[in-house]
């Protein structure tokens, strides 16, 4: 149960509301030719010329309607049904292992083990779950004991769920489903569902590192340094604006000798979480190897940045590419390839057409 809620139309928004702006993104799925269409994307900034932590602090509830609204005019968007992200910082994910029980009686079962896990009240969260060690997938999730269970565990504040529908409903939308980020990652950037890779999401705010194997999220890190800290970290060191420096960052990046030099430590910061999430993988999972890292958010598009983590990880890594798994006219094929894996999250909420 990756969504919160769940519904079925042929168009469908995927709306990702960050920390630096929202992605919008309408599908149209054609079941008879299998078909996923793009027929339209918008993307808006909340404020551009501010650093991220004075955005942040000054954006309401209210402002996001009003700016959701105004971008859904500008795209001449009229489809009602949407699918809104969760960050990861809004939500707890934990995996559990329990004894086996019948799929109905689960529910009950792992609402007596997700407070060992969950830090707050059960009362003030909504809870979901995804079994990920079926039969034959008990390689996969290490577990010997044939009566034992892993269940991903999922927990969301109620107060989240709430805003995110007031959200839906001030600005005229019927909300669809609601996922935490790490699973429209998973569904757009997925495409070899046997084997075992690492999803590096690096947002304006936080950096989401995934490990999939089989198809399933196996384990989840966020830390708190997205492409903003790089980006203020440019501006403080050089002393130049906030502007100028995401400028240099975007044109110029580790190709620049000394944007390399300034942004090195932040980007070792990573680096090192990625490989201590990779070793405690492996050290439970020895037979599993993790085969590439696939980058995604706007940072993926940083002119030297796979190099960068191919290099330091010895692992094969390269920017994710969400657009593939979409029919796309040709007309707009360019811009959307300069759009890179920023649009990965809103694309993957708006593939889950069920």
């Amino acid at each position: 149960m990756w969504g919160i809620f769940g519904g079925s139309e042929n168009r469908l928004l995927g709306i990702d509301i960050g920390t630096s702006g929202i992605k919008i993104i309408e599908l149209e799925h054609r079941p008879r030719n299998k078909e996923i269409t793009l027929e339209n994307y918008v993307l808006v900034g909340f404020r551009e010329n501010l650093p991220q932590k004075e955005r942040e602090r000054r954006i309401t509830k209210e402002e996001v309607v009003g700016l959701l609204k105004a971008a859904l005019k500008e795209g001449g968007i009229k489809t009602k049904n949407a699918s809104f992200s969760i960050p990861a910082f809004s939500s707890f994910i934990s995996f559990v292992t329990m004894p086996r029980v019948k799929e109905e009686d689960i529910r009950k079962a792992l609402t007596a083990e997700a407070q060992k896990f969950i830090p707050v009240s059960l009362e003030e969260v909504v809870l979901g779950w995804e079994v990920i060690d079926e039969p034959d997938q008990k390689e996969i999730a290490n577990i010997r004991d044939q009566n034992k269970m892993k269940v991903l565990l999922l927990a969301v504040p109620r107060d989240i769920v709430a805003r995110y529908k007031e959200i839906a409903e001030g600005s005229g939308l019927k909300l669809k489903n609601l996922e935490v980020e790490a699973f429209p990652l998973l569904r757009s950037l997925t495409t070899n569902y046997q084997k075992s890779f690492v999803i590096l999401d690096i947002g304006s705010r936080v950096c989401n590192i995934l490990i999939v194997s089989g198809g399933s999220l196996r384990g989840a890190r966020n830390i708190g340094l997205g492409g903003d800290d790089l980006t203020e970290i440019l501006a403080r060191s050089i002393d130049i604006t906030y502007d100028r420096a995401e400028e240099l960052k975007k044109n110029e990046g580790l190709l620049n000798r000394q944007v390399a030099q300034l942004l090195t430590p932040a980007m070792g910061n990573i680096i090192d979480e990625l490989k201590r999430v990779v070793a405690i993988y492996k050290s439970k999972n020895p037979n599993k190897e993790i085969e590439e890292v696939i980058l995604s958010g706007g940072t993926a598009s940083l002119k030297g940045i796979t190099e960068l983590f191919s290099n330091s990880l010895n692992i094969t890594t390269s920017a994710g590419d969400p657009w593939k798994k979409l029919t796309v006219n040709d007309s707009i094929k360019s811009v959307i390839t300069e759009k890179g894996a920023s649009f990965s999250i809103a694309i993957g909420l708006a593939l889950k057409n069920e």
